[in-house]
């Protein structure tokens, strides 16, 4: 099967996903989910756990920003960097943006949370569509996806003023870039080695929001050590540290082979 028809086939994948999830009746934003199991106060902190398990998004953001000043042999072409400054900015943003969230969770301070993380979200998925598709298409797509991130937050937090809230573009831009990616990998060949890091990001993405679900029944298991939406902090901070891992391990394919020759 050529390249385009299995583009075609991701883009199928892609509109048929968003026709499914708009055809649902509206998601609201339920006002359960700021109720979480840890609510602590340490050092003065409220909700100590949950704002300082932000932490490593901080690092790990300032990590990969500091990486791709020398990126080394990380690109072929410095085309491709754009799209990881803008993911490593939104993994630091989230830092800051999520610790307010949750140092008082409320549904208006939620809004600072989801934005850099739709940003870290569509530059991820753009810098894999250079990978594995086309550097070109990459670079014409990526702002696009960026806006449609930050639009699918911004159109929530409008419905959330207007009295009827509707997360189901947010839901999109967060859910299907992680579910394109192993089909990226699937479909088209890598370009670099290391490529294989990229389903580590997917599973600990996948922990992440699992741990978020069960966040009260881990508190309470763990004996209130710590909760599931700490550990999930935790766990989405190793899925972008993977990713600064990946970059820093990997080389063209196409070297590795004229070194062996």
């Amino acid at each position: 099967m050529g390249r385009s028809a299995r583009v075609a086939i991701l883009v199928v994948i892609a509109i048929a996903s968003g026709v499914a999830l708009f055809v649902h009746a509206p998601i609201p934003q339920p006002d359960a989910y700021h109720a979480f199991g840890d609510t602590r106060t340490i050092g003065g902190i409220p909700n100590a756990l949950n704002v300082l398990s932000n932490i490593p998004f901080f690092f790990v953001g300032v990590l990969g920003l500091r990486f791709l000043v020398n990126p080394g042999a990380a690109f072929e072409s410095l085309r491709e960097r754009p799209a990881y400054v803008l993911f490593f900015a939104g993994v630091l943003l989230t830092a800051f943006g999520s610790s307010y969230y949750h140092w008082q969770p409320t549904t208006q301070r939620l809004f600072w949370d989801r934005f850099p993380m739709a940003i870290a979200f569509t530059a991820l998925f753009a810098s894999v569509i250079a990978e594995r598709i086309d550097v070109y298409w990459s670079r014409i797509l990526l702002l696009p996806f960026v806006f449609l991130g930050v639009g699918s937050v911004v159109a929530w937090r409008i419905s959330e003023d207007q009295g009827a809230g509707d997360l189901r573009a947010y839901v999109f831009v967060q859910g299907f870039p992680m579910i394109a990616l192993p089909l990226l990998m699937a479909m088209f060949r890598a370009r670099y080695t290391r490529s294989a890091w990229l389903l580590v990001v997917v599973l600990f993405y996948v922990a992440a929001k699992a741990l978020e679900q069960l966040d009260v029944q881990i508190y309470s298991a763990l004996g209130g050590a710590v909760s599931g939406h700490s550990l999930k902090h935790l766990a989405a901070a190793a899925a972008t540290y993977a990713v600064l891992e990946m970059l820093k391990r990997r080389k063209p394919l196409a070297s590795e082979v004229h070194s062996a020759a």
